[in-house]
């Protein structure tokens, strides 16, 4: 079976756990890192539940969400892009049975975006591990390891970004998707060994 890794991210009307999550974005890799599959959709929301300034900062404008779906409908539509690539094997405790899930990465993904897509389930089968590769954990290790280098700015996935010269548009889930996994190829480049996540 080959490994692959789901980068993801949530874009969200705010950043308190009452704003409601907005965007869901994610891509596939290889274990070579090289991007296979990816996925995007909108989600449908009360706009009286988000704050303003976190809409201007994901560009939501009504048109772009026209098609948005249900918090329920998004999650059918993520588990079905992830089943393919879903090549960590647990075993039920139900049936003694294996079955496979995917594998997650993400930019502070660990606090922030985890939660928030586990709730997008409610009662539905979570088709990912809960141990998720969190790529702003790694940044913070790279620099505990390196304390003579100048650090960046803030530690912002923009900003890090930014720091390796890597550079893209950000506050779009597909895009910051794809950043984390650039940021996240970066620090294995940085280490000077194969590390596949």
């Amino acid at each position: 079976m080959n490994d692959y890794t789901i980068f993801f991210d949530l874009e969200t009307g705010g950043v308190e756990p009452s704003h409601p999550t907005i965007q869901l974005g994610a891509i596939a890799v290889d274990a070579s890192g090289a991007e296979v599959a990816a996925f995007e959709t909108k989600i449908a929301f009360d706009v009286a539940k988000a704050a303003p300034k976190a809409l201007e900062l994901n560009h939501c404008a009504a048109e772009a969400w026209k098609g948005a779906v249900t918090p329920t409908q998004a999650a059918g539509k993520f588990s079905a892009f992830v089943k393919p690539y879903s090549s960590i094997e647990m075993i039920s405790k139900r049936t003694g049975q294996p079955y496979n899930v995917a594998k997650l990465a993400g930019y502070n993904a660990i606090t922030f975006d985890l939660p928030r897509l586990k709730a997008l389930y409610a009662e539905q089968f979570f088709p990912c591990a809960y141990l998720v590769r969190d790529v702003l954990q790694r940044a913070l290790f790279y620099f505990d390891e390196h304390p003579t280098i100048a650090k960046p700015e803030n530690m912002k996935l923009g900003t890090v970004c930014a720091y390796f010269g890597i550079t893209n548009g950000t506050h779009d889930a597909l895009a910051d998707a794809r950043l984390s996994a650039k940021l996240c190829a970066c620090f294995c480049k940085h280490d000077s060994k194969e590390v596949a996540w």
